[in-house]
């Protein structure tokens, strides 16, 4: 299965002075202790030079505030500026919710599956992620109709060949609602994105947005490569 390494270069973590900072940094260095990685810390600027300074990086690590219903998302955060623009996976560390300690993935690595490139990159960042935590993976695929789910099933059948201990999850509904009860008690879950749309050009309510603020998890964003 081939995506991006979870092995190579630094992780950078963002301190913007809040509790979600500072989670940023501990998972950070959580991580780069996995990866046998050099941990670099930035403190608060904006988002361009943030980019320019982590561009050889291997992973970025955000903090984002609190939890937003769907209503309530808005562009315009650091967090999620940068997770849209960087050339590397951005995770984004929010704060816990109360009571949600488990779920279906609890324990493991979750990633979204849609069969096309854009979830590519995304599922190989992922399955390192599971390898290095030494964790499961659950590959989640949501349809819009219940006729398509043989088709659905098969594709997440070939994704999962070469691997143990994969959970497979096909349901009927939006993307980013199955993603994100799938997340409850999850190590990560991770989600592919164009990039370089710029937040104008991202629709409000899709699934990188909603999960970076709903989801019980960390969220890794995960560009795929450029046609």
């Amino acid at each position: 299965m081939s995506g991006v390494s979870a092995q190579a270069g630094s992780v950078i973590a963002y301190v913007d002075g809040t509790p979600s900072g500072d989670e940023a940094v501990t998972w950070a260095i959580e991580e780069a202790g996995r990866r046998n990685a050099v941990v670099r810390v930035l403190p608060r600027r904006d988002p361009d030079r943030l980019l320019v300074e982590a561009a050889d990086a291997a992973l970025i690590v955000v903090g984002s505030t609190g939890f937003l219903a769907m209503s309530d998302l808005v562009a315009g955060s650091t967090a999620m500026e940068v997770a849209v623009r960087a050339d590397v996976p951005v995770v984004v560390v929010r704060p816990g919710l109360p009571g949600v300690t488990s779920g279906p993935s609890a324990g493991r690595v979750v990633v979204g599956v849609d069969g096309t490139a854009l979830s590519e990159a995304a599922i190989g960042f992922a399955a390192a992620e599971a390898d290095d935590r030494g964790c499961g993976l659950t590959l989640v695929h949501a349809m819009e109709r219940e006729e398509h789910r043989g088709v659905a099933e098969a594709m997440l059948l070939r994704v999962a060949a070469a691997r143990r201990d994969v959970r497979t999850v096909v349901r009927v509904g939006m993307a980013s609602v199955v993603l994100i009860e799938e997340s409850a008690g999850a190590e990560l879950l991770a989600v592919g994105s164009r990039g370089r749309a710029g937040l104008s050009g991202m629709l409000l309510g899709s699934v990188s947005q909603a999960v970076v603020h709903r989801a019980y998890c960390p969220v890794a964003v995960v560009r795929a490569p450029v046609d």
